[in-house]
């Protein structure tokens, strides 16, 4: 109970941390937030509009009373997010809500499908790696993942869409959002070459991470007892050694959900997906205040709390955690 009292208090502290930050940064310099809230150049009717529906929003003077003017901002705005109410774009006619169900499917099956390609990718290499430390194989797949990391997700985004998607009818030119329950083929369609943008680069790092944590995991004494009691090799590298190694690469997949966020917006940019990240790039070039700020806090919970189950996954993982916790 304390332990998970602790987790929660932990991710109220980081969510008022970063959302605040936040929205320091899109206010500080503002001379009219209003003007900027609605959208730069408006009509004096959207002006009175904006000023009716959000009357806390107000510029901040004076070096004293910065911040507390502030904190009565960011008071009200919380206020309305936990009632729901996340805010309205006047800049694209639409309420912050209505844009994340109409984007936040996109934006979460290509972050999906990236993870799932970057452990398809990431175990079977780090782990056979491991095992055959040094041999050839090992060495082409450690220049194999240096030069991935050393290739910007720009370069590979380009790459696949003049060398794959536009050599290739079976990819759409066109991208258009479809259900995997809708039509399973479609979507693959959609979805895989934004999602390999991401998860190229992701298998690259976790299959470097699982490699180490599996080479020290092979030499272990309950790894030695194991195969002097005859337990089959593959039993040995995929169930015993295998499960006492993930820990490192359970801990950076909960850690690259936030940077899917930043790789979203370029995979989403060259293949013309309608996700949240290039809602995101929109909002920041004509100062969508509120939808900077939701967009913000959505993936702060999102990570939070995925680190949090991540935390609690381990003592399922390794027991010798859930004992450490139950004797603390």
């Amino acid at each position: 109970m304390r332990y998970a009292l602790t987790r929660i208090a932990r991710f109220v502290f980081v969510f008022v941390i970063v959302t605040f930050l936040v929205m320091l940064a899109t206010r500080i310099g503002s001379k009219d937030p209003i003007r900027d809230l609605a959208g730069g150049q408006v009509s004096p009717e959207v002006m009175a509009k904006v000023e009716a529906d959000y009357p806390y929003i107000e510029k901040c003077e004076g070096a004293l009373a910065y911040l507390p003017c502030m904190g009565k901002q960011y008071a009200a705005w919380t206020f309305d997010m936990v009632r729901g109410e996340m805010g309205y774009s006047y800049a694209q006619e639409q309420t912050v809500g209505e844009m994340f169900k109409q984007r936040g499917p996109a934006t979460f099956w290509v972050g999906f499908w990236a993870i799932i390609i970057g452990l398809l990718i990431a175990i079977p290499v780090g782990v056979y790696s491991a095992y055959k430390r040094d041999s050839l194989f090992d060495r082409f797949m450690s220049f194999g993942s240096f030069a991935t990391l050393s290739t910007p997700q720009l370069v590979v985004a380009v790459f696949l869409l003049y060398a794959v998607a536009s050599r290739f009818d079976f990819f759409p030119n066109l991208w258009n959002y479809v259900a995997p329950w809708s039509s399973p083929v479609d979507h693959f369609k959609n979805f895989f070459l934004p999602s390999l943008t991401l998860g190229i680069g992701l298998g690259a790092v976790w299959s470097r991470l699982l490699r180490a944590d599996m080479i020290m995991t092979l030499q272990s004494d309950f790894i030695n007892l194991a195969r002097a009691k005859g337990v089959s090799p593959n039993r040995v590298l995929w169930v015993h050694a295998l499960r006492s190694s993930v820990l490192s690469l359970i801990t950076s997949v909960a850690l690259q959900l936030s940077g899917l966020v930043s790789g979203a917006v370029v995979a989403e940019q060259f293949f013309g997906v309608g996700g949240v990240g290039g809602r995101l790039v929109i909002a920041v070039q004509q100062n969508d205040i509120l939808i900077i700020q939701a967009i913000t806090a959505v993936v702060v919970a999102v990570v939070v709390i995925v680190n949090v189950g991540v935390d609690l996954l381990y003592a399922v993982v390794d027991p010798r955690i859930r004992q450490a916790r139950a004797l603390g």
